[in-house]
């Protein structure tokens, strides 16, 4: 193994100075290890991380960029760094309909076939992104999970083949979320069938031939007219219907289809998010925005938007197929392009190659960036013009010094001819050696003042050069041109003007690539700022000569955000749990609602570390969901403990199993007390006990209904189980705004009188 720690401050002390030990020591302080101690991957991480962003301050990002690959080259071959890409291809490989796992495949075949620094670098960057976004959707899967355990677990009293299939469902999602792996397909399915179940569930009122819809009429003992309604039967047979379970709005109250359409407007809200996840390049595409935004504004007004979103999906899916085509179309004019050149084929070689690999790219599903392409071509375009009109240069200064030569003596004849003679292809090495050797002769003959006056003109347009030649990075033709003159020669400007015009070309499509690769670290910003970013750079690839550093600066801040961003969730994270467990024995519909988030946040508090800034994102909106529950679970706590510190003595103790878990039976309640209005309810009744519920307890004990209709319904109910042949669940009798429960219970009938809205949680209570 190298001395990691002597190879990275051996490169970077030339850049840095004393520096460089500084920012070595702080690294080795944040990483808790000696120098010798320093892995491979101690390395990496310190010239990725503080190394990089100190060179940044002192060279070109781009400089910068490639002295940290050097290192990283240097302490590891191009073998161990291809067999990690391999490792990571292999990894997400899984996930075809990701566009980074397309480029990353891409990519690897080309490395198998020449080593590339540069596409190293690329691959290892792209598989940093793959890990952030397979995070944020193990993530995303862990709230889908959460939301679908909830869901079985208020539906699993329905029994069926549909339950049973959400039970195996929710199994294999499981499984996969202990293993890291995405369960897209199965994830969407049990979505469908749990929102199904729950409308079911919601509803209480199902249009299905095979649900029994039975009216109960009596001669002998009419009921009450207040249950002379229509009276749905919900049975353990409800869900055996292989087809969709229809819900007719039109027969239930507003509320109830509210809570159904609320539903729907959740379970699409989630879909548009997974929609745009997956093609999020194609937002903004002339086909697509205006539909989005369409969707968008109908689920934030809380209405479904129902074939919409299908459309929605469609309209992407068309959008990628043109956005594939217009790539492929654009590739084949490059390639015919690069084709016509006339230049010299290891001149266009290069380029060649990224034009393969995009065209890979392309195919195995990616979506390959042309705009560094489209320079490079325009590059070469350029080189191959200028050395167009170099030649037409070199021949037309050939023909000045030509007619100059002419008139002059003799003593200039032998040169003339030399002159003459020479080639076009030879002018460029040759004519600088005949402007020496013509200088010589005028000095010889005696006529300084002409030459004079050519150096002085020379010097002139040198000085006009110069600045953004030692910008380019030139120095070297500058001092050499200024020595000549020095010398009381002529120098070849035209050359030079050349040599700038190269490095400009040069200097702007390293600056493009450079561009290039912020932006596919911007877009993982976005959201957190990093729109502004791409902005920039949008801006920045107009210019004639693009400038990276601000650019390279501005994601280090955002970097920096993040770092921050994530100590604050972790703080906010701690804090939650802490405070959560004081209440974990407080029951209410709203401690139920905040129990479904918490594996969520458990989930998020262990993969925080490795989390990007989109999972971040995530992350936040949740806990602030969590927290706002909090906040209202604390408030009803306080409540009930304000309303038992009200009631004295055997009233309390009556009520202390409503609010402690597992606490002491609870007494009968005296005449009068608000227990008694709910019928006497023996301490085995009191989880049933939620809000909404009005009666409560044994058809044998004494309830504040009537009890012989109550009893000629449990006869009939019994009659229908021995025609059925089926042992009989619970049963619902809706009337209005009210539902009535008959459920078997420990040996004897449970009679519960609720409002509809509790109907769905007093049966999940019931059934756990």
């Amino acid at each position: 193994m190298p001395d990691v720690y002597k190879t990275i401050l051996e490169a970077i002390h030339p850049h840095l100075g004393a520096r460089a030990v500084a920012v070595l020591e702080e690294g080795l302080k944040r990483l808790g290890k000696r120098p010798s101690e320093l892995t491979p991957e101690d390395g990496a991480h310190l010239l990725k991380g503080l190394v990089y962003r100190e060179l940044q301050a002192r060279m070109r990002p781009e400089e910068a960029r490639q002295l940290v690959e050097g290192v990283l080259a240097q302490m590891e071959g191009q073998g161990a760094r291809l067999a990690k890409l391999e490792q990571g291809l292999k990894r997400f490989g899984l996930y075809v309909d990701w566009p980074e796992v397309a480029r990353l495949r891409a990519l690897v075949n080309r490395l198998r076939q020449a080593p590339d620094p540069g596409l190293l670098a690329e691959g290892e960057e792209l598989v940093e992104a793959l890990e952030d976004k397979l995070e944020e959707a193990l993530l995303r899967q862990a709230k889908d999970l959460a939301h679908l355990e909830e869901a079985l677990e208020r539906v699993r009293h329905l029994g069926g083949p549909k339950v049973r299939r959400l039970e195996s469902l929710v199994e294999t999602i499981r499984q996969a979320q202990r293993e890291g792996i995405l369960a897209q397909a199965e994830v969407e399915r049990a979505r469908s069938l749990a929102l199904e179940l729950r409308k079911f569930l919601e509803s209480s009122a199902v249009r299905s031939p095979t649900l029994p819809e039975i009216v109960f009429e009596t001669q002998e003992t009419p009921p009450p007219s207040h249950l002379t309604d229509e009276v749905f039967l919900t049975v353990e047979e409800a869900s055996e219907l292989e087809g969709e379970l229809l819900v007719d709005l039109e027969a239930l109250s507003q509320e109830a289809s509210q809570r159904i359409l609320a539903l729907e407007v959740e379970e699409e809200k989630r879909k548009l998010e997974a929609l745009l996840s997956r093609y999020a390049p194609l937002v903004e595409r002339a086909t697509v925005s205006p539909l989005l935004a369409e969707v968008q504004a109908l689920l934030e007004a809380g209405t479904p938007v129902g074939e919409k979103l299908q459309t929605l999906e469609e309209a992407f899916q068309e959008a990628e197929k043109n956005l594939r085509a217009e790539k492929r179309a654009r590739l084949i004019q490059l390639s015919e392009a690069l084709r016509q050149l006339p230049l010299p084929e290891e001149a266009k070689d290069p380029v060649q190659k990224a034009l393969e690999l995009a065209e890979e790219t392309l195919e195995e599903g990616g979506y390959p960036d042309l705009l560094p392409l489209e320079e490079e071509l325009r590059r070469l375009e350029e080189e191959a013009r200028r050395k167009a009109e170099e030649e037409k240069r070199l021949f037309q200064e050939k023909e000045a010094l030509v007619a100059e030569l002419e008139e002059k003596g003799e003593a200039f004849r032998p040169l003339l001819e030399e002159l003459r003679a020479l080639p076009l292809e030879a002018l460029p090495q040759r004519l600088p050696e005949v402007r020496a050797q013509y200088a010589d002769l005028l000095k010889a003959q005696g006529e300084e003042a002409a030459l004079r006056a050519k150096l002085a003109e020379a010097a002139k347009a040198l000085e006009a050069l110069k600045p953004e030649a030692l910008a380019l990075g030139l120095k070297e033709k500058v001092a050499e041109a200024e020595a000549l003159l020095a010398q009381g020669h002529l120098p070849d400007l035209g050359s030079l003007r050349k040599s700038l015009e190269d490095a400009k070309a040069q200097a702007r499509q390293e600056a493009l690539l450079e561009l290039s690769r912020l932006q596919a670290l911007a877009e993982r910003f976005r959201g957190f700022g990093g729109e502004g970013v791409l902005r920039a750079i949008a801006e920045e690839k107009g210019k004639p000569l693009p400038d990276p550093t601000p650019i390279a600066r501005a994601l280090e801040a955002l970097k920096r955000r993040m770092e921050v961003k994530r100590e604050e969730l972790t703080t906010r994270l701690t804090a939650f749990f802490q405070a959560h467990t004081r209440l974990e024995g407080f029951q209410s519909e709203t401690g139920r609602r905040l129990k479904s988030l918490l594996p969520v946040l458990r989930s998020a508090q262990e993969r925080l570390p490795r989390l990007g800034p989109q999972g971040l994102l995530q992350v936040e909106k949740t806990l602030t969901q969590a927290e706002g529950l909090l906040r209202e679970l604390e408030k009803e706590a306080e409540a009930a403990k304000a309303v038992l510190r009200e009631i004295q003595g055997a009233d309390l103790e009556a009520l202390l199993g409503v609010f402690d878990q597992g606490g002491a039976p609870a007494r009968a309640a005296p005449p009068g007390s608000e227990a008694a209005s709910l019928g006497e309810q023996p301490a085995d009744l009191s989880p049933l006990r939620l809000p909404g519920v009005e009666v409560l307890g044994y058809l044998e004990a004494a309830l504040p209904l009537p009890r012989e209709p109550l009893k000629t319904l449990v006869q009939a109910l019994e009659q229908l189980d021995r025609s059925l042949g089926q042992a009989r669940g619970p049963v619902a009798v809706l009337f209005g705004e009210k539902a009535l429960v008959l459920a078997p219970f420990r040996g004897r009938t449970l009679v519960a009188l609720m409002d509809r809205t509790s109907l769905s949680a007093f049966l999940l209570e019931l059934a756990s």
